[in-house]
């Protein structure tokens, strides 16, 4: 909305329930953006008196937050207008082209990392993976709508499981640590798309080549392709669907 030029009425909503989950970060970790919070074998500290209960109010009302904010977005008819049909990418170009995240899954390739290698303990919690039809805007713009609805019933889930117990292993010490010599390859589904860290060693307690595969500078690769044909006010809209972090882009 705001890349079409809206005024800022459904951003505010937007930073109103924002600042719910920013306060639950800063409570937890003491920064509210840049949080310096998981360690290897667990976390730095424990959850404050009342965190839990306060995040799991936060969960329990976001979905009421996301109804609110499909009635002003999803039946708008300027937004239906300016998006259906506008900055369409296809399942080959997109795959070809090695898009990732919601991006890709609008294209309606069912590809999520999550499922795909189950990594950390995705595979106890019962979720979908949403696909769009057509692969435009507005495919793109429903797909991280439908996602964020997936990620309550993640994290209602999750809440319901966390146990009691230590917060960290205390084997888990890095100190003098030196993995033996090769190289590897380690990636997530980030909200971008693939987050990917890739590590050869020499033997040493510091990596000899790292290099990181950052999901927002590969999806803007296809930018191009899907504005052509489109006008010159569609290229901003388009580029906002594809939802970058420019600071991932410019490193």
């Amino acid at each position: 909305m705001q890349d079409m030029g809206a005024l800022g009425t459904p951003l505010m909503y937007a930073f109103r329930e924002r600042e719910k989950i920013i306060d639950l970060f800063e409570a937890l970790t003491g920064a509210r953006m840049m949080c310096n919070y998981m360690r290897f074998g667990g976390c730095r500290v424990d959850f404050p008196e009342g965190w839990l209960a306060a995040a799991q109010k936060v969960v329990d009302e976001f979905p009421k937050f996301l109804d609110e904010y499909e009635s002003l977005l999803s039946s708008n008819e300027i937004i239906i207008a300016r998006s259906q049909g506008v900055g369409i990418l296809s399942q080959e170009l997109a795959v070809n082209a090695g898009v990732t995240g919601p991006v890709l899954r609008a294209a309606g390739v069912n590809y999520d990392i999550r499922k795909v290698d189950k990594y950390g303990i995705y595979d106890r919690f019962s979720f979908r993976v949403p696909l769009g039809d057509h692969g435009d805007t507005y495919d793109r713009y429903m797909i991280r709508m439908l996602e964020m609805r997936e990620s309550i019933k993640i994290l209602q889930q999750a809440l319901k499981d966390i146990p009691a117990g230590p917060i960290i292993d205390p084997k888990a010490k890095l100190r003098g640590f030196r993995p033996k010599a090769g190289e590897a390859y380690g990636r997530i589904e980030a909200p971008k798309g693939e987050l990917g860290f890739y590590l050869i060693s020499d033997g040493g307690p510091n990596p000899f080549r790292y290099r990181v595969r950052p999901p927002s500078f590969i999806n803007l690769t296809v930018l191009e392709d899907m504005c052509l044909g489109n006008t010159i006010a569609d290229a901003v809209i388009i580029l906002g669907s594809v939802d970058i972090v420019l600071g991932e882009v410019d490193r």
